[in-house]
């Protein structure tokens, strides 16, 4: 995709992009931000912090959800609160990232979570149990899960204006790795807060946020991308789209992103029930987190071993192994309730996890006009994104009408077949 860089960096000018087909161009302005060495740094730390903080709430809510019904499809619904948002807002996040400083979205979403963990602990001293406290889960999820919509857009479009183009891989692996950590942490930490309570997830949650609003007031400068004119916002998002579909490659990749994703968020939604005594592998809520921490420790794995994989299978092939692995991941309790093979399946999962997201990730960055990072991150995220939204409530019906293991092979079944769109269209050549 061609990219027409302005002729001075104070001087961001309109320039004629394509938007995906070669017969449909776009005027869009590309914007320059001023950026010192340490610029992605904080970036880094906003974005890990926050993570953290999410990665704690994200497995707290549903395990203390656990504790307070054992309707699979109940349970499910604090998931489905956490991903419903990317179906609501992700578009118009998408394009309020193109159209505001990027830093002040992050700030704007990082205060309201603050906002709403803050209204969660004021419910705390009324002791809430049975619905009310499984609507207080829903809310908060809810919250978390629309702020999510901003701040991943907002991070993922900022990394290319304070990364180079050459260097997009490693800074992603520095985002993507940090996340594993924060999965290995947090895991057992999320698993352990919902043995506690909920208060102790919650001043765990706020802490992480704290330190992510602290380093993003320490980024400085305007990250507002320029444009030639202000448009409505539907005929804006059409723009991202609009590129989006008519980029083959990167719209293969979002329909098999949203089939991967719906399979592991029912999986994900379902093996609490499954994997929390009373279920077949019979674990506390400690050892569920500690049995999901496999899949950050794979996923450091996979995060060292992305570069070599790419040199020596190239970069397609990231994005197949981790179709295969997702599908043995997801499958496995389907044949086994021994949670040391689950595990060892869980670790495979985490491991090929980044070989995807950085190779697509940055595919998408070097291709993607830098005015129309956000909207097309947010289509792209919108089918992903959207489908793991969509994933716990089918994984909830499926399981109460079926049965556990249904979910299970059947999600692992779908996601084995993406490796089909994969051959016929995820070439070397389509990476970039």
């Amino acid at each position: 995709m061609p990219f027409v860089s302005p002729e001075s960096p104070t001087d961001p000018a309109s320039h004629l992009l394509s938007n995906g087909r070669d017969d449909a161009p776009i005027a869009l302005a590309v914007s320059t931000a001023p950026t010192s060495r340490h610029d992605f740094a904080l970036l880094w730390v906003a974005a890990t912090s926050g993570s953290l903080a999410s990665w704690v709430m994200k497995l707290a809510l549903p395990l203390i959800a656990v504790q307070l019904t054992r309707s699979p499809l109940l349970v499910a619904g604090v998931s489905f609160a956490l991903m419903a948002p990317w179906l609501a807002f992700g578009l118009q996040a998408g394009a309020l990232v193109d159209r505001l400083d990027r830093r002040r979205l992050l700030l704007g979403a990082t205060i309201l979570r603050l906002v709403t963990l803050g209204a969660l602990a004021a419910t705390l001293p009324f002791g809430l149990t049975g619905m009310p406290a499984l609507t207080a889960l829903y809310v908060t999820a809810l919250m978390l899960g629309a702020t999510e919509t901003f701040t991943d857009t907002a991070v993922t479009a900022l990394t290319p204006t304070l990364v180079a183009p050459d260097r997009l891989e490693r800074a992603n692996a520095w985002l993507i790795g940090a996340q594993q950590v924060v999965e290995i942490a947090g895991s057992p930490l999320g698993g352990a807060v919902a043995a506690v309570g909920l208060a102790l997830a919650v001043g765990l949650g706020g802490a992480g946020y704290v330190v992510a609003l602290v380093a993003l007031l320490a980024l400085r400068g305007s990250y507002r991308p320029a444009r030639p004119a202000s448009r409505h916002i539907a005929v804006e998002i059409a723009d991202g789209m609009r590129f989006l579909w008519g980029h083959t490659p990167l719209r293969t990749l979002g329909i098999m992103a949203a089939v991967i994703n719906a399979s592991w968020t029912a999986w994900l939604a379902v093996f609490v029930l499954y994997a929390v005594a009373p279920g077949p592998l019979r674990l506390t809520s400690f050892q569920y987190g500690l049995l999901l921490t496999g899949s950050g420790v794979g996923g450091i794995v996979g995060v060292l071993l992305v570069t070599r994989v790419q040199r020596w299978l190239g970069r397609r092939w990231a994005i197949g192994l981790n179709i295969v692995g997702n599908a043995l991941m997801i499958a496995a309790p389907a044949f086994t309730t021994n949670p040391w093979l689950v595990g060892a399946a869980i670790i495979l999962g985490g491991a090929v996890s980044p070989l995807w997201t950085i190779a697509a990730l940055s595919m998408q960055q070097r291709i993607v006009p830098e005015a129309l990072q956000g909207r097309v991150s947010a289509a792209y995220r919108l089918l992903g994104f959207g489908a793991e939204a969509i994933g716990p409530i089918l994984g909830g019906v499926v399981a109460q009408l079926f049965g556990a293991p249904v979910v299970f092979w059947g999600g692992g079944a779908l996601t084995l077949a993406m490796l089909i769109p994969f051959l016929l269209v995820i070439t070397n050549a389509a990476m970039g």
